[in-house]
């Protein structure tokens, strides 16, 4: 009786194998080098001001005198509606925190 020349499952297997084994090499590689020009999102903040970001920034200073603060839920408004509609911020401040009263 002849043996068989070819055995499939031992073939299939040492082909998983090596497929394996050149992922783990590619993921070795490319995690070994370092990331290049990441951007800096430091500056970027820095550059382009947004006047709801501040006047949430004083809302957060304010904590919980903030829920009586009607420039805050002004702000806080434009912020749910910013994050719901999926829409580009406009670029006109929100209309409470352009009315700033002078007494705060």
């Amino acid at each position: 009786m002849r043996g068989r020349l070819l055995n499939l499952p031992a073939i299939a297997r040492a082909v998983g194998f090596a497929l394996v084994a050149i992922v783990i090499i590619a993921a070795t590689l490319h995690f070994r080098e370092a990331p290049s020009g990441l951007p800096d999102h430091a500056a970027s903040s820095a550059a382009t001001s947004d006047p709801l970001s501040d006047e949430l920034k004083r809302c957060q200073v304010l904590a919980g005198q903030a829920k009586d603060d009607a420039d805050c839920e002004a702000a806080w408004a434009e912020t749910r509606r910013r994050f719901f509609t999926y829409q580009p911020p406009s670029t006109t401040a929100p209309p409470a925190a352009s009315a700033k009263s002078p007494d705060r």
